[in-house]
C-alpha cells in the first residue's frame, strides 16, 4: 500500500479535475496538502478535503506568482516534499485563427506554467534532501492535432522539459516524471465532444473500453510522487485505455 505520510504535498491546479483528485488522495494517503488553482473560488471547494489542506491562488504562468506560491506553502506546511502540476488546456481553432498572441498564451498555459512551477519548487525540495515533482503533458504531444497546434506543441514541449529537469534535478535527489493523460472524462471533455453521443464515439476507440477518470490519472501521479518509484525519474507514464502505446 502506498503512503505519503509525512509527506508535504503541493498541487497547481489543484481546484477542479485530475488536480483535484491528484489532492483528495495525497490526503487519504496521509500527506499535508496546499492546492493552488488560479481560480480563487476553489478556496471554497477545498474546504471539503479537510479543515488543515491549505489554498493558495497563483497563476502559475508567471514567476513572482509561483515563488509566491512555494515560499506559502513552506511556511503553512513547514517544508516541500512533493509537487503535482497540472495546469493546461486547449484552445480549438484552425491554424488560420492561431496568432502570435495566442500561440504565445497556449505556450504560456501549458509549457511555462510547468517549467516555473519545477524551477520556484526546486529550492524548498533541496532543502529537503530531495523529493519528487509531476508534471502533467497530454497524449496530443505524440499526436497531430490539427484544431489545437499550440497545445499540440507546448504539450510535446513539457515532455521535453520533465526529460531535462529532471537530469539538472537528479544531483538533489529531486525526481521529475510526467503524467500523460488521454481522454478524461471530465465535464470539460464532455463539452468539448459535444456531449454523450461524442463521448461515446471516444470510448469506442479505446482498447480497454472505458474513458479514465480523473482518479485514474491522479493514481499514475501519486505513484510517481510516492516512494515506490523511488528508481523512476525522467520518464512519461501514459494512462489513456491503450489508445495510445508509445
Amino acid at each position: 500500500m502506498i503512503s505519503l505520510r509525512g509527506k508535504n504535498l503541493v498541487v497547481v491546479g489543484g481546484g477542479s479535475g485530475i488536480g483535484w483528485a491528484g489532492a483528495e488522495l495525497g490526503v487519504k494517503l496521509g500527506a499535508r496538502v496546499v492546492v493552488a488553482d488560479l481560480d480563487a473560488a476553489a478556496a471554497q471547494r477545498t474546504r471539503e478535503l479537510g479543515a488543515d489542506v491549505g489554498f493558495v491562488q497563483c497563476d502559475a504562468r508567471h514567476s513572482a506568482e509561483t515563488d509566491r506560491l512555494f515560499a506559502a506553502a513552506d511556511e503553512k506546511l513547514g517544508g516541500v516534499d512533493l509537487v503535482f502540476t497540472t495546469v493546461g488546456g486547449a484552445r480549438l481553432g484552425d491554424v488560420e485563427s492561431l496568432d502570435e498572441t495566442a500561440w504565445s498564451a497556449e505556450v504560456a498555459f501549458n509549457l511555462t506554467s510547468a517549467y516555473l512551477v519545477c524551477r520556484s519548487a526546486l529550492p524548498y525540495l533541496r532543502r529537503r534532501g530531495g523529493g519528487a515533482i509531476v508534471t502533467t503533458s497530454s497524449g496530443y504531444a505524440l499526436l497531430p492535432g490539427p484544431d489545437r497546434i499550440g497545445y499540440t506543441a507546448a504539450k510535446a514541449g513539457v515532455l521535453a522539459m520533465t526529460r531535462s529537469f529532471a537530469s539538472a534535478a537528479a544531483s538533489y535527489g529531486v525526481r521529475v516524471n510526467c503524467l500523460v493523460p488521454g481522454p478524461v472524462d471530465t465535464p470539460r471533455f464532455r463539452a468539448m465532444n459535444g456531449g454523450n453521443a461524442g463521448v461515446e464515439q471516444v470510448r469506442q476507440r479505446i482498447p480497454l473500453g472505458a474513458i479514465a477518470r480523473p482518479a485514474d490519472c491522479a493514481n499514475a501521479a501519486i505513484f510517481l510522487l510516492s516512494d515506490a518509484a523511488a528508481q523512476i525519474t525522467g520518464q512519461a507514464l501514459h494512462v489513456n485505455g491503450g489508445l495510445l502505446m508509445p
